[in-house]
């Protein structure tokens, strides 16, 4: 019987094979759970065939196929590993000093420039030190932009270093073999980049060719192997006078299975939370006035009840943001349990988790601000866009300084392992894209405007959420504001 379910795409436990077993009307019973068209089958369905003694087929029920639908998800073990290299939890080393300050920008230009050595270059790779053997010779240095300027006659001047010296970089449009394409190019480079520069060299500069970022390679977008679905989440802000209780209700409603798109919430394994559980204290000017809850204590406490509220079969995974009770500078590390008491997977900003066998990289995205106020290109509108350049610098805040950074002897914020997702918010604004083979995603708000982000000029798309689904690829936009 079990095989015979089986050959039809039918699963079923070994405790409803015995019901069906006792109940002597094995044929009948099978008939009815094909014609059902279910996947997974449970006891309560079975029951709906049987009378009270369930030893008999009952006749003349009619099943009630949506009241009787079973998630995929519960099906499932969870699949979730962390990645702690990637994670500052727990190995904070660092006392404040200039060493740790010294060994943190060592550490980045280490593994950066150990990217870029990995490209291809039809000009030899030379230290700065040894740069001026190499005058009107075309030659590449891997190096840290520790300035830019614009010169009068709108040409760029980089002042460079590696670990051996320093130097100067032009990049000019008139050049005619390379001109505005270079200049173009260049003018996206952000203070502490750590970039590739082709060019021939002169005695005070190198004129630039051309310019790299470390950046990804090219790939195919990987997939996992069962049919399952992540929900990504971020800035909830329990606790704000702002916060939409009621649309995140209907998105628990949904993930119960109620309402449309039953199919694909009964898929959702996972809920990841890239920052800003709570609303916070303090964190902004004349904070208190948003403010229902005062107590940060009791904002996690709302924020358990609502994981306790999901399916038991859910895992959720959190990592923190700038309102969350944790040092303010990152890299940061994971939420204390003292504060979330719930069973959650809780893990620091930024981290590494494979999820399903796809690697996901959380990161609030802090650093957006800073982004958008050095590259021309970029905006709020837009959160997607910016995300692309930390995978192009794979760096997540390439501008020391911009938001506030602990120098740990390592950089938490280098991106070592290519992510197959890379999952951000702050900026209250969804946005995705794809860039070369990973998903990338800003997973918008709970929260309605406040007056300071009027001030700021965000423009927020509360209660979208999106939903990935792993094994296809597919990812839905699910807008529980309607």
């Amino acid at each position: 019987m079990y095989q015979q379910l089986t050959e039809k795409g039918v699963r079923i436990s070994l405790d409803v094979e015995e019901i069906i077993r006792k109940s002597g009307k094995e044929n009948e019973v099978i008939e009815r759970i094909l014609a059902l068209g279910k996947p997974f089958i449970t006891k309560d369905d079975v029951h709906l065939f049987l009378l009270p003694e369930k030893t008999e087929l009952a006749t003349g029920i009619e099943v009630n196929k949506a009241a009787s639908f079973y998630p995929e998800a519960r099906e499932h073990d969870s699949d979730i590993r962390i990645l702690h290299t990637h994670d500052v939890t727990g190995k904070s080393r660092t006392k404040g000093e200039v060493g740790n300050f010294v060994n943190y920008f060592r550490n980045r230009y280490d593994r950066l420039s150990g990217m870029l050595r990995g490209h291809f270059s039809k000009y030899p790779t030379v230290e700065l030190a040894n740069i001026k053997r190499s005058i009107n010779e075309r030659v590449r240095v891997i190096v840290l932009v520790s300035s830019k300027k614009e010169t009068k006659k709108g040409n760029l001047l980089l002042e460079v270093e590696d670990k051996t010296g320093s130097f100067k970089v032009v990049i000019s449009g008139n050049n005619s073999r390379y001109g505005d394409r270079t200049l173009q190019k260049a003018r996206n480079i952000l203070q502490d980049d750590v970039i590739a520069v082709n060019g021939k060299v002169l005695e005070p500069f190198i004129i630039a060719e051309d310019i790299e970022w470390p950046d990804l390679p090219l790939r195919e977008r990987k997939l996992a192997e069962n049919d399952l679905a992540v929900a990504y989440l971020s800035d909830l802000h329990f606790g704000s006078k702002h916060f939409l209780d009621k649309y995140l209700q209907e998105f628990v409603n949904w993930i119960h299975c109620k309402g449309a798109a039953k199919e694909l919430a009964g898929k959702v394994k996972y809920v990841i939370i890239a920052g800003d559980i709570v609303d916070g204290i303090g964190i902004y000017p004349n904070q208190e006035k948003d403010l229902e809850i005062k107590d940060i204590t009791k904002q996690y406490e709302m924020f358990d009840d609502f994981v306790e509220s999901l399916p038991d079969y859910i895992e959720v995974i959190v990592a923190p943001g700038n309102h969350d009770a944790v040092r303010r500078g990152e890299p940061m590390p994971a939420i204390d349990s003292d504060l979330i008491k719930t069973k959650v997977t809780s893990v620091g900003n930024p981290s590494m988790v494979m999820v399903e066998g796809l690697k996901h990289l959380i990161y609030h995205a802090t650093s957006i601000d800073s982004m958008i106020s050095s590259l021309q290109h970029a905006s709020y509108m837009h959160p997607e866009k910016v995300m692309v350049e930390y995978l192009i610098r794979r760096h997540l805040s390439p501008i020391y300084g911009g938001n506030l950074i602990i120098h740990e002897n390592i950089d938490y914020m280098v991106i070592d392992d290519e992510p197959d997702v890379l999952h951000g918010g702050h900026v209250h604004r969804n946005g995705h894209t794809y860039y070369r083979g990973t998903l990338v995603i800003n997973s918008g708000t709970f929260q309605d405007r406040t007056d300071y982000q009027i001030k700021q000029g965000h423009v927020p798309t509360p209660a979208l959420v999106p939903v990935y689904e792993m094994k296809y690829g597919r990812l839905r936009l699910l807008d529980f504001k309607n």
